[in-house]
């Protein structure tokens, strides 16, 4: 270090100012020294960026191999297996990191290990100091600190806020990261009937258990389920987290969303919006759903996709895809991309690739191709049939089923429609409930056939700026339309709204329509308690639809008047 310090220091009295000041020991070199010597110094810098680099590769093929591999893939791995799975390892990151250094973007080495080390020490300092010198601590308040450690570290390195508003933002960071490990110890129905069951089978049955078909649920999160199971900590908590760390990932995405769609300004606090809102609150630390994993993958998709970064676009939309078949729900938008040049038909490749990626830890556990990409149609079309919606508040609120409503452990349900459960006439026959679900997806298939179309027909009147509007508009439109949406499926409404209010502030109220009646939604199902008749808050969703509707139309309303002028 000392010498580091009196190298600057004898750079700034001999060289003056200078463009870069992190070349000052190779411009001293090349000016004080002829070239054989120059060489021979300079070649140092490089002898101990590989020692170092060579380091940390065997570092991280050996913690793969021994942490990873061994207790996870293959508890009967022999040492020649461990060491060719540390060779691809280093084969991977070498990769990985050529790609990083051939981007003119991606900034220089010392920026990179800045970055690197402030998220690394604002993430795992606190934990090792507490854990040393507090016996209080616990793995629950290490994990909250180390994922709310890195957040800070990454709003300081991304938005670089003045120190109130960072004050501001580690307060409300270090707030809702009380708030969702308070929330940590509830057991939902969920956990006790899915969740628990699936990490016990794969705690059984291992790697190769991926080749069955567990819970009809997507494979990205089977492998988390996987790592969970192989963890010796308690499988609830870290379901949780897994899910919290994407909570403020989904904070920092709509942060860079934000920034982009409304300005600076409005980033910092979008995204302090977003890791206390109540929806995403309850979503992960107490439900112990992943809604915020998708979502934030969607929001990453969106933003490199209006700042002209398409492969990264689309590598993010197939995982988010790969992840939740909620995406569909963004896909329009992609259509629109398309007109718009802001995908090329190429990236249907990105796309599909990616998502064969996503299946082989699966492929090789043994699982046939076909029952791997046919998990979807499993879901959508095996599951669900005593009901046309689930707590969801879109059209079908109107339509309660009447068996359903009477069953005495859902006596709640009879709230739904505001009408006694015993009248004859105030519900649905269960019986025809598949018949009902069918027409019901045929009337939504072709209503949004009919919207599409119309849009392209008069697709030179939508801009690429209208795209935000359009994400929105489905993401409301399709769950309000379609049956068997379950509550959680306006997930992606809530965050795009936000993010609507920001852009245009004559909007702000829209995410009050669309997060509280998504709120409200949520909780029979996390309090066994209905605060407000579904019927209103379908009212309330279906508000919102309108004035992104009149919205919209109103855009494509102007953009034609100027057409007209301009004899187009």
């Amino acid at each position: 270090l000392i010498m580091s310090a009196l190298t600057a220091v004898a750079g700034r009295l001999y060289l003056g100012e200078i463009d870069d000041p992190s070349t000052v020991f190779i411009t001293m070199v090349r000016r004080i020294f002829p070239a054989l010597v120059s060489g021979l110094l300079l070649s140092a810098i490089l002898s101990a960026a590989m020692s170092t680099a060579d380091s940390q590769l065997l570092a991280a093929s050996s913690a793969f191999a021994s942490d990873v591999y061994k207790p996870v893939i293959r508890k009967k791995a022999s040492d020649s297996e461990m060491l060719w799975a540390g060779r691809i390892v280093v084969i991977v990151i070498a990769v990985v990191a050529l790609m990083i250094a051939s981007d003119p973007n991606s900034g220089s080495i010392m920026g990179l290990v800045e970055n690197a080390w402030g998220v690394f020490g604002a993430a795992f300092g606190p934990v090792i100091l507490l854990s040393l010198f507090w016996k209080r601590t616990t793995y629950q308040g290490a994990i909250a600190g180390m994922v709310a450690g890195g957040a800070m570290a990454l709003v300081a390195r991304l938005q670089k806020p003045e120190r109130g508003a960072l004050l501001l933002s580690c307060t409300v960071i270090a707030l809702t990261m009380l708030a969702r490990v308070s929330m940590l110890d509830y057991q939902t129905a969920d956990y006790n009937a899915f969740l628990s069951g699936w990490v016990k089978v794969f705690r059984e049955g291992g790697f190769y258990t991926l080749g069955e078909n567990v819970g009809d649920y997507n494979l990205l999160y089977q492998y988390v389920m996987l790592m969970i199971a192989k963890t010796p900590l308690h499988d609830l908590y870290l379901i949780k987290f897994f899910t919290v760390i994407f909570d403020y990932a989904l904070a920092l995405a709509m942060m860079q969303a934000a920034g982009h769609f409304a300005g600076k300004k409005a980033a910092l606090p979008v995204m302090l919006i977003v890791c206390a809102l109540p929806t995403t609150l309850i979503d992960g630390a107490c439900w112990g759903q992943c809604d915020t994993v998708y979502v934030f993958l969607i929001v990453m998709s969106l933003y490199w996709m209006k700042t002209k970064k398409p492969v990264g676009a689309a590598v993010m939309l197939s995982l988010a895809f790969a992840f939740k078949l909620q995406t569909i729900f963004f896909f329009p938008v992609v259509l629109l991309a398309l007109i718009h040049g802001e995908y090329k038909p190429r990236h249907a490749l990105v796309f599909a690739a990616t998502y064969l990626v996503t299946m082989l830890p699966a492929l090789i556990a043994g699982r046939s191709f076909a029952d791997a990409v046919s998990v979807y149609a499993n879901q959508s079309m095996g599951q669900y049939y005593d009901r046309l919606f689930y707590n969801a508040p879109n059209l079908y609120t109107f339509f309660p089923l009447r068996e359903s409503a009477n069953r005495q452990e859902f006596t709640w349900l009879r709230y739904l429609s505001g009408i006694d459960g015993e009248a004859t006439n105030a519900y649905i026959d269960q019986a025809l409930t598949p018949t009902y679900q069918n027409a019901a997806l045929y009337a939504c298939i072709l209503l949004t056939l009919l919207v599409v179309v119309y849009w392209l027909i008069h697709v030179k009147e939508i801009t690429p700026e209208m795209t935000l509007d359009f994400a929105l508009f489905f993401a409301i439109f399709l769950p309000f339309v379609m049956p068997k949406i379950h509550d959680r499926y306006f997930f992606l409404a809530d965050m795009l709204s936000v993010l609507y209010a920001a852009r245009y502030r004559d909007r702000r109220f829209m995410p009050l329509l669309v997060v509280s009646a998504s709120l409200m939604s949520y909780m029979p199902f996390i309090t066994r308690q209905r605060p407000a008749d579904m019927r209103i808050l379908a009212l309330m969703m279906l508000a919102a639809l309108v004035v992104i509707s009149r919205d919209v139309l109103r855009k494509m309303r102007k953009n034609r008047a100027a057409l007209a002028m301009k004899g187009g």
